[in-house]
């Protein structure tokens, strides 16, 4: 084999693997392979381990780099987040930044690689875009013990986790640290809640045994798509909560209108809470919800 072909071989090889080579894997392109590493081109950016030298700040290419250079690891924490949400490119990989992976065995954390001791089960192993990650559902799972839940909120809002492979995930997780906590998460989870208001608002209406009301379900409307935070929709009724720190955005306060205005005019009655509503005076809403609820009933059962 020429020096072209061998070239063009290391090339097709750093393409199909988010730029990474390893040495150790191309003995007889070894001469090409140094001819690189001298020009620049390739850079080493952990032992054994090069990339090309135009993505050495590409987030995909290192966490790709570390992988190669640590078979059976996973990324892990934001890092495995970035990866399943599709979010790597967003910002550039820092110098002295540390990538996060999960090992069974764990390792001694280096300058590059920040270790944690996992064992993820093969079948909650998938590959994004040649990056090995835990699932979504069990990543948001094993960190319910720490998050309250926020990462499996997000998880749910994107549609990256569904409500029903929550209970199944919790055995997992036996006889480790936060259990408790997974417990609980996952039990209000399963109604589909976006976000931590939403789970307290779920509760509430638990708690006061309403009935009939679905979270989050997708509402077609004049050809847009929109999933009402709790939808009574026998009662024609929807619940909406207004966190202030989302819904006092310019872009979300604009979305909330043209939202509540197309639920009207589709025929919705929709009854809006905030935060400081629902902790405060959480028995107005409920008396709120029961008024409108035995208003409906009472129109519905009117003879005509």
């Amino acid at each position: 084999m020429d020096e072209l072909d061998d070239l063009m071989l290391l090339t097709n090889v750093m393409n199909l693997n988010n730029g990474v080579l390893r040495p150790r894997h191309h003995r007889g392109s070894r001469t090409t392979f140094d001819r690189l590493v001298r020009s620049g081109a390739l850079v080493r950016v952990l032992p054994g381990t090069y990339v090309d030298a135009t993505l050495v700040t590409s987030r995909r290419t290192r966490f790709a780099a570390a992988l190669a250079n640590s078979p059976g690891a996973v990324l892990w924490g934001t890092d495995a987040v970035a990866a399943l949400t599709g979010s790597l490119d967003e910002r550039p990989f820092r110098p002295r930044e540390r990538v996060q992976l999960a090992h069974p065995r764990g390792h001694v954390s280096t300058d590059a690689i920040s270790w944690v001791r996992r064992r993820v089960p093969v079948e909650h192993r998938v590959t994004v875009d040649g990056l090995r990650c835990p699932s979504a559902r069990y990543l948001a799972v094993e960190s319910a013990a720490r998050d309250a839940g926020a990462l499996l909120e997000r998880f749910l809002r994107s549609g990256l986790v569904e409500p029903s492979e929550l209970p199944e995930m919790v055995p997992l997780f036996a006889g480790s640290a936060g259990q408790d906590a997974r417990r609980r998460v996952v039990r209000t989870s399963v109604d589909n809640p976006w976000s931590g208001g939403e789970r307290l608002l779920h509760a509430l209406l638990q708690r006061h045994r309403v009935t009939g009301w679905v979270a989050n379900a997708e509402l077609e409307i004049g050809g847009c798509r929109y999933f009402p935070d709790v939808l009574l929709e026998e009662a024609g009724l929807v619940v909406e909560f207004d966190g202030y720190e989302v819904h006092s955005k310019p872009e979300v306060f604009e979305s909330d209108r043209r939202r509540q205005n197309a639920l009207t005019l589709a025929g919705y009655h929709v009854l809006r809470y905030t935060w400081k509503q629902l902790n405060d005076e959480p028995m107005v809403m409920i008396s709120q919800i029961r008024a409108f609820l035995a208003r409906r009933s009472a129109t519905d059962s009117a003879p005509t």
